[in-house]
């Protein structure tokens, strides 16, 4: 039984449309993109600094609810960190919530 009540993080952004405030909350307070990412294979390299779990490479901006683009075929791939090149399948594309470099580039594919 807990003596106090759980308290919750509330965000509040209020903006100006057509002079009428609006305003939005998130109960998760997070301003990273979403993205689509696969996982580096190269796991000598990567499981030195993560061990838990792979390194993400983003290749494109997306939304919560959009669906992957439509690749019937393998594609090619470049680590952003340890410069290797792999192949993956569609399946291995996933939507990732993470934080991305001002300088990020979009695979091609993702463009």
């Amino acid at each position: 039984m807990r003596l106090f009540p759980q308290r919750h993080v509330i965000r509040l952004d209020i903006g100006v449309f057509g002079g009428v405030p609006l305003a939005s909350w998130s109960s998760w307070a997070s301003s990273d993109n979403y993205c689509w990412v696969v996982i580096c294979k190269n796991n000598k390299f990567h499981n030195k600094q993560n061990f838990s779990s792979g390194h993400k490479i983003p290749l494109g901006e997306t939304d919560a609810f959009s669906p992957p683009p439509a690749v019937d075929f393998r594609i090619t791939v470049k680590c952003d960190e340890c410069g290797e090149e792999n192949t993956y399948d569609p399946a291995e594309v996933v939507r990732f919530q993470m934080a991305l470099a001002s300088d990020f580039k979009p695979h091609p594919l993702f463009a």
